[in-house]
């Protein structure tokens, strides 16, 4: 087995992948252009910050309101949207003892199952802050990866799924050329599969007046054969049940013992190992 590649579903090697927090009112319109576009993402929720359905008080940044619980649970109820935990009230980690972090995180995740009927096991430092004792903690409560606000100006998948950091923020100055530099990348010279990986808040794209900016981004990047759409779970969960494939000695059979079908390139030659599948490589 000289070239052994993992790819994505029906053998793609380019994903992308976005990712927005806070349950602010400005969600809803990104998610109709995400509908539009083909784009799928994840949005990571603060359950106790939803706003209250008889709150009419008039707040002082008009920029900054959260949906209340009855619009939120219709708006990020879709096919193309993932939620995930922002902890249960957005604390500054770095200034909380692993007890309190472990409430945050659990009561957080409990309260968004709960509410969405789903299992929910994506996760989004609040902050970007986190201790020496966050990950261990975020194990415990069964989160299986955490994005962080650190950007790379990359695209390569982290080797740590809890210290996911994205590629760049939405209104970074590398954007416009990160987006080339992604849809120029070719299949034939992708060893490993790639992630451009875009993070932010909806209510700074009124702030800064710059809907055009995520709007140019969707228009650009849709409707390409060779990238994959996916949520930050998704892509997570693929690339996990990869990690999971049992190789012989002799590197003549593949075991996929997930419920995921992997998609593999060997030798230049196009697997599909499904569920359950010895796949022999002769």
């Amino acid at each position: 087995m000289k070239n052994n590649y993992i790819r994505y579903p029906d053998f793609k090697a380019k994903s992308f992948t976005i990712s927005f927090d806070d349950n602010v009112t400005q969600d809803e319109r990104l998610i109709e252009l995400m509908e539009q576009y083909g784009i799928k993402g994840t949005f990571n929720i603060i359950p106790h910050w939803f706003r209250r359905e008889d709150d009419t008080s008039i707040p002082e940044d008009p920029t900054y309101i959260n949906v209340t619980a009855k619009v939120g649970k219709e708006l990020y109820d879709k096919p193309f949207i993932e939620v995930a935990n922002h902890s249960y009230d957005h604390a500054w980690f770095n200034m909380l003892p692993p007890s309190m972090q472990l409430r945050e995180i659990q009561k957080g995740r409990e309260e968004l199952e709960h509410f969405f009927d789903r299992i929910l096991t994506g996760f989004a430092y609040p902050y970007g802050c986190f201790t020496a004792d966050t990950e261990e903690i975020l194990r415990l409560a069964g989160i299986t990866y955490a994005r962080t606000v650190t950007s790379t100006n990359s695209f390569y998948l982290p080797q740590n799924w809890l210290e996911w950091n994205p590629t760049c923020h939405y209104a970074s100055e590398n954007l416009h050329s990160l987006t080339n530099e992604f849809l120029d990348l070719a299949l034939e010279d992708l060893e490993v599969p790639r992630c451009f990986y875009v993070w932010g808040h909806t209510f700074e794209m009124d702030r800064m007046d710059n809907w055009n900016v995520i709007e140019d981004l969707f228009a650009t990047m849709s409707g390409k054969e060779d990238i994959w759409y996916a949520t930050n779970g998704e892509i997570c969960d693929y690339m996990k049940s990869a990690e999971q494939l049992v190789y012989s000695m002799d590197e003549t059979y593949i075991k996929n013992p997930t419920s995921t079908e992997i998609f593999m390139e060997i030798d230049e030659k196009k697997y599909r190992i499904k569920p359950g599948e010895t796949a022999i490589l002769r």
